[in-house]
């Protein structure tokens, strides 16, 4: 399947999401409950993952091996879970979504840790999109200048109903 039709170029949430790399921010719960309702009435799969629970790096790797239920060789280091989400069945008619829920709390305290997991998930949607399949990530944040530049040659970018600083209150 094409990544995106003629009848999609420009006109759909996923198509704006992935314009301009994998991964959209959102401060404002409701915008994101909204965009995740949009994404599942078109058969997306959408993984959640609260990133309070997350103290270490050891716990947020082991996070992503539970939740989406990668195999028991996983290995549970960044090579692993490069390797294992890019084993993850993404649906050919829609696509899947990762959330990262208060992201902001785990980022805090890591270091570039924080980076490299976001760079690993663009970098894991643009092989999935040269396959013709849709993988996106949704960042929460109470943070509204979080932001993240050069992730697998993208950044990450705020949704469209907060990409002006004044919708994020500053």
């Amino acid at each position: 399947m094409a990544a995106f039709t003629e009848d999609e170029v420009g006109k759909t949430l996923d198509w704006e999401i992935l314009l301009y790399g994998s991964i959209s921010m959102y401060r404002n719960r409701k915008y994101l409950d909204d965009d995740l309702q949009w994404l599942r009435l078109r058969g997306y799969r959408v993984y959640s993952i609260d990133c309070k629970a997350w103290k270490s790096e050891a716990a947020m790797l082991e996070s992503f091996g539970e939740v989406l239920s990668f195999p028991a060789y996983y290995g549970r280091n960044f090579n692993a879970l490069r390797d294992c989400l890019g084993d993850v069945e993404v649906p050919d008619e829609s696509g899947l979504v990762i959330v990262l829920d208060s992201y902001d709390w785990y980022t805090r305290n890591v270091g570039l840790a924080g980076k490299t997991v976001l760079g690993i998930l663009a970098e894991c949607s643009r092989h999935f999109l040269l396959r013709g399949r849709r993988f996106i990530t949704l960042v929460q944040s109470d943070d509204p200048l979080m932001a993240f530049e050069g992730l697998a040659g993208v950044s990450t970018h705020w949704n469209r109903r907060e990409w002006l600083n004044k919708d994020r209150g500053l």
